[in-house]
């Protein structure tokens, strides 16, 4: 099983594949020269192991705002052994990507996994917390999508609001967070008269101005899966007097809502309160209650959490009982301090198993002959909210997904979709099973005509770097992406010394040894690096069965090769980096 917060494991018979922008980062082998003082990415005092691509991505598709250049903080119990992809320790991510690695200290594992907390606060967007766990010395990619305060995605709604404060104390008010497109959610923040704005250390925050921004995120609704703050697969997770729960090994969360809030005092980020704020959560009424598999009705409990974005801790604050308010069920509570509050059910396997059936569950498979693709498979309640999934499976008809334990549940049913479906919510759901018990289910088939395969290419991948302050060629190893214009689909590769050895994206044909990546023929790409500090990207090229020459563009200028014998294209990118 995948994580929802889509880490993406090399581990598949194939690779995974590629779209169009290339981004470089880790260490670089000479092939000419080799000693003559090349020191591009790698520090040679610190080894990268694990390598892992940290992808931010709009969680609203249909925006057009871009993910630029921000700082990024890693915290958590295995932080000091986190580098950025090349050796710094100063972490920031370019045009949403960034690439990471493990010192040569590091021997991850499942039975000690390294654990980290990645947090961001993006310009125009909510802050984002995740926490990256890693068993084991290969790459892997994890996609964090996250909430535009301007254009929210599908399932979420955000509010913005302003008020005067008197030296930090506020005259009392009410922020509301109606429902947004496609939810029936909403919630209503209460301030009473009085309440004084205080900092992390409880002391007041002495401002005149108050601004608040509320994001509401809808448990039902597929399109703000993928934007959960934290996602639904924790392991920093504490219970009330802050021991950790399940003995550190990760839990899985089934949500029946969240809202994030976040306020400032002039310029000053508000901590806690010095009163009670009162929240009230309308909840969906089509929302599965965890423990007894039904719809939710007044009087049912639900755990409450609320999150530390800036270590991505998880704590238990208490339960809450829903009642009935006006013809709707709501959940209430009051707070000292500000966060994401999430009213989350649990389940785990690893360490105390609890809330699941200790039995698998397999899906099989009937997608068309001769069809293949990349799909999305998972298993929901019977109103979508989120228990388990596998991402970017590249699967073939007569195929199986299986979940190794699920959770237990007495209702549940499996959807799929194209990849991906949590980073990319136009996409439709392809097809879903009827409801079933998946404790006593044992298998379940899945029916659908998948697409027929379209005109792939296979691409191979020729890359080299230009020292710009020597006569020396390197070969990379590092990060590469590729972005498809149709799809909207970024595809990540990791090259070592200049072979690939995870792709994720896109199926992979093989021969003589070497991997090729299929890409559409006509379809839209470019290519970017993101080396020692540097952006640089190639021009937009058209991918078709003939030879091309595009320009340098953002610093990469690319060569294609076509050889119809084996219906191959030879993609060579050349760029300038300064080596030291």
């Amino acid at each position: 099983m995948k994580n929802l917060y889509k880490s993406r494991k090399f581990g598949r018979a194939t690779l995974m594949g590629l779209a169009a922008v290339l981004l470089v980062s880790v260490g670089f082998y000479a092939c000419k020269k080799p000693n003559e003082g090349i020191n591009l990415l790698v520090n040679t005092s610190s080894l990268a192991k694990a390598p892992v691509l940290i992808h931010f991505v709009n969680a609203n598709p249909e925006s057009t705002t871009a993910i630029k250049d921000f700082d990024v903080k890693i915290s958590g119990k295995d932080a000091a052994i986190v580098q950025m992809d090349g050796g710094s320790t100063d972490f920031k991510a370019s045009n949403g990507f960034l690439p990471l690695a493990l010192t040569s200290v590091a021997a991850p594992s499942k039975a000690n996994p390294v654990k980290f907390n990645v947090y961001a606060t993006i310009p125009g967007f909510a802050p984002i917390t995740q926490t990256v766990t890693i068993t084991e010395d290969s790459p892997s990619v994890v996609d964090i999508s996250v909430i535009e305060y301007a254009k929210p995605v599908v399932g979420t709604a955000v509010a913005t609001a302003q008020s005067a404060l008197n030296s930090g104390t506020s005259a009392g008010g009410t922020i509301n967070v109606n429902p947004g497109e496609g939810m029936k959610e909403k919630a209503v923040v209460t301030i009473p008269s009085g309440t004084q704005m205080l900092d992390a250390n409880g002391g007041v925050i002495n401002a005149n101005s108050l601004t608040a921004n509320l994001v509401n995120f809808s448990a039902v609704s597929r399109t703000s899966y993928g934007a959960f703050p934290g996602g639904f697969n924790p392991t920093n997770v504490v219970d009330e007097a802050g021991n950790p729960i399940n003995g550190g090994f990760g839990i899985n969360f089934v949500s029946a809502g969240l809202l994030s809030v976040k306020m400032t005092a002039g310029s000053s980020e508000v901590k806690k309160f010095s009163k009670p704020v009162l929240v009230d959560m309308t909840l969906d009424p089509n929302t599965t209650n965890f423990t007894t598999g039904e719809n939710i009705k007044a009087g049912d409990q639900v755990p409450l959490w609320s999150l530390e974005e800036s270590t991505g801790q998880w704590k238990r604050e208490g339960m809450v009982t829903i009642v009935s308010e006006n013809g709707s069920l709501v959940a209430k509570f009051t707070t000292t301090h500000l966060s994401c509050f999430n009213l989350d059910w649990s389940w785990a396997i690893s360490g105390v198993s609890y809330g699941t059936c200790n039995v698998p569950l397999t899906v099989n498979l009937n997608i068309g002959a001769g069809v293949t693709g990349v799909y999305d498979v998972a298993l929901v309640t019977p109103n979508n909210q989120y228990l388990a999934a596998a991402h970017g499976e590249v699967l073939t008809n007569g195929g199986k997904v299986v979940f190794p334990n699920v959770a237990n549940i007495a209702k549940a049913k499996v959807v799929i979709s194209d990849f991906n479906l949590y980073l990319n919510p136009r996409l439709p759901i392809l097809a879903q099973t009827e409801i079933f018990n998946p404790c006593t289910k044992g298998s379940v088939n899945l029916t659908f005509q998948g697409p027929p395969p379209p005109d792939f290419i296979n691409v191979k991948i020729n890359v080299t770097a230009k020292c710009s302050n020597k006569s020396v060629e390197i070969k990379p190893s590092g990060w590469f992406e590729l972005y498809d214009y149709v799809t909207g689909i970024w595809t990540c590769l990791y090259l070592q010394n200049g072979n690939i050895i995870y792709n994720s994206g896109a199926p992979v044909s093989q021969s003589n040894g070497q991997y090729a990546i299929k890409l559409v023929a006509g379809r839209q790409y470019y290519m970017s690096t993101y080396s020692t500090g540097s952006y640089y990207s190639s021009s937009n090229f058209t991918l078709s069965k003939s030879d091309f020459t595009t320009q340098a563009g953002g610093g990469i200028a690319l060569v294609g090769k076509y050889t119809a014998a084996d219906n191959s294209l030879t993609l060579s990118g050349n760029y300038n980096g300064n080596c030291k």
